[in-house]
């Protein structure tokens, strides 16, 4: 095994070169100290692949290396400034270890030394306030992984397993902690092992019984239904949901969707289910297989076919980290989907009748155009509606996607009118609901696909949560042109929402009051964006609003500046 050794002053300087050898392209937050002074030695000797992204808040740094992720597929590290710093990630990382998503944290924390012994010793009062008795504590139940740097020879070894941690499934993000005084200890030089000697096992196959079991339930099923939330986070594997679903003839169903899984204008697509909604096939369905979904159906509203037989296919079936997971599971296939699905194709094959797919699939491609067509009509109702209605804003939307566009989604974009393009074109917030998310990952989306047109919409409060002006800087600081639309109703949608599933004949309802609900007169979003030397437009007429959207478009592809587009909408 080849080895490599780099000439370097610190520690701090070592972990990067690491850090840099194991593929890390990005480091995005706030450096510190030893860290600042290795990357200032990288650029003045301008030998580094390793590109510095200076964000203003930690939150963005944390959903940027998230949205970095869910595009290329290669994990990054975020680096923040101590407890408060830590503090300030606790929503995203909550977002990222529910969706699987693999990221390094840096984390400063306060020197071991004050007593000048060593260099880095503590010498601010913060260094002694910001000492926690266990730094990691506020974060551990949301990390896969979590470490303190203890001395130099440690260095290999650290990076190695934060990073086969978070690589291993269910992927997941990590954090190191960084001692100030043991990252500015001297070091003349690292040597490393180059490839890492430490390799991930990524494609997990399933039992054979198990399987068999699997493709004889969907063989014999008259009513067959594929539920998925997750599968398009390999582009490889929504192809092959496609022909294990031509196979069957089976529908599919996206629920509350984080990626794109399953093309819309495949007669099998049968539609989307958000927020609290009832999709009618889970309640007829005779086999239901569920895919990378947490949430397949919500119990206390959805009753299954006592008969229904149910399938669950993912690394983890049982989602183990979450407290509670009641879903029925007959048949538990714990293997990568990926893997999973051509060996389940071609055994459901072997097993059904080719007269029942043929005479599904023409039910569901009427089906499929009927669905299609209501959709259409209900957006165009809303084409003179003031303010201005969430179907038409969406179909608006809509009309701007192409193969080369990104869409970055935290909530109110409704995809039956704003269908993804193709896999790897969309991407939704962690069902962890931790708000603030899009904005940031819109910017590690361009980050990693810099070619790509990025669309990022949100509704008002998640553009508020999502800390904009920061956003707004990074995007300037580091040309990361993307075009933000905001879905501006005023208030929480799904909170009010909520209230009415729970008390359907209680006091808001009948009285139409709903407290803490509204925000209020609806912000002049349009003005942030232009402090920041970005396009800004406000629409409230619904007829402007495909002109607007265009405008905002051309200003990012052709002036490479960051647009917005604030939509005054219904509530």
């Amino acid at each position: 095994m080849a080895k490599k050794t780099f000439k370097v002053e610190t520690v701090g300087q070592a972990l990067l070169e690491i850090l840099r050898e194991r593929g890390i392209e990005c480091l995005i937050g706030n450096a510190f100290t030893s860290i600042i002074d290795g990357l200032s030695k990288f650029e003045a000797e301008a030998n580094s692949t390793l590109r510095p992204i200076m964000t203003p808040h930690e939150q963005t740094a944390v959903t940027m290396a998230h949205g970095f992720y869910a595009v290329t597929g290669r994990p990054q590290a975020a680096i923040v400034y101590s407890t408060p710093g830590t503090a300030n990630i606790a929503g995203a990382l909550i977002n990222a270890y529910k969706a699987q998503v693999p990221l390094i944290v840096l984390a400063a924390s306060s020197a071991v030394t004050d007593d000048g012994s060593m260099r880095g010793a503590r010498d601010i009062h913060v260094q002694w306030a910001q000492e926690s008795f266990d730094q990691a504590a506020m974060i551990r139940e949301y990390v896969k992984w979590d470490y303190e740097l203890r001395q130099p020879a440690q260095l290999e070894s650290v990076i190695d397993r934060a990073l086969e941690m978070a690589m291993d499934q269910p992927r997941g993000p990590v954090y190191i902690s960084l001692p100030r005084d043991v990252i500015a200890e001297a070091l003349d030089a690292v040597t490393i092992e180059t490839p890492a000697r430490r390799e991930v096992a990524n494609h997990r196959h399933p039992d054979p019984t198990r399987l068999k079991e699997a493709a004889k339930i969907l063989a014999e099923a008259k009513r067959p239904l594929i539920i998925t939330s997750e599968l398009g986070r390999s582009k490889t594997a929504v192809a092959k949901l496609v022909e294990l679903a031509d196979a069957g003839a089976i529908e599919v169903i996206e629920a509350s969707p984080v990626y794109a899984n399953f093309p819309a204008d495949h007669p099998c697509h049968a539609g989307y289910v958000f927020g609290s909604a009832i999709h009618p096939a889970i309640a007829k369905a005779d086999a239901l297989l569920v895919i990378d979904c947490d949430v397949p159906w919500f119990p206390a509203r959805t009753k299954i076919r006592d008969k229904a037989q149910v399938i669950h296919l993912a690394v983890d079936p049982f989602f183990s980290n979450y407290p509670m997971h009641n879903f029925r599971c007959d048949v538990p296939l714990a293997a990568e989907p990926e893997a999973t699905l051509p060996l389940l194709t071609e055994a459901l094959r072997k097993r059904i009748k080719k007269t029942n797919v043929k005479t599904r699939h023409q039910t569901l491609a009427k089906r499929h155009k009927s669905d299609r067509r209501k959709w259409d009509k209900a957006a165009l109702a809303e084409a003179k509606r003031t303010p201005i209605g969430f179907q038409w804003a969406a179909r608006c939307v809509g009309d701007l996607l192409g193969p080369n566009t990104i869409v970055v989604n935290e909530y109110p974009l409704d995809p039956r009118f704003a269908p993804p393009t193709g896999p790897g074109t969309y991407f939704g917030a962690s069902h962890a609901g931790g708000l603030g998310w899009g904005f940031g990952a819109a910017l590690g989306a361009k980050l990693g696909a810099p070619d790509k047109t990025v669309i990022c919409t949100l509704g008002d409060g998640s553009y508020i949560f999502g800390v904009p002006t920061a956003c707004h800087q990074v995007a300037r600081a580091s040309n990361l042109p993307l075009l933000t639309i905001i879905f501006n109703n005023g208030a929480w949608d799904e909170v009010s929402n909520s209230t009415r599933n729970v008390h359907p004949d209680g006091w808001a309802v009948t009285t139409g009051h709903f407290p803490m609900v509204s925000m209020g007169p609806p912000p002049n979003f349009e003005e942030i964006v232009r402090a920041f030397d970005g396009h800004g437009e406000r629409v409230e007429d619904p007829a402007e609003l495909p002109a607007a959207l265009k405008r905002a478009l051309n200003v990012v592809r052709k002036e490479k500046r960051q647009a917005l587009v604030n939509i005054i909408c219904q509530r």
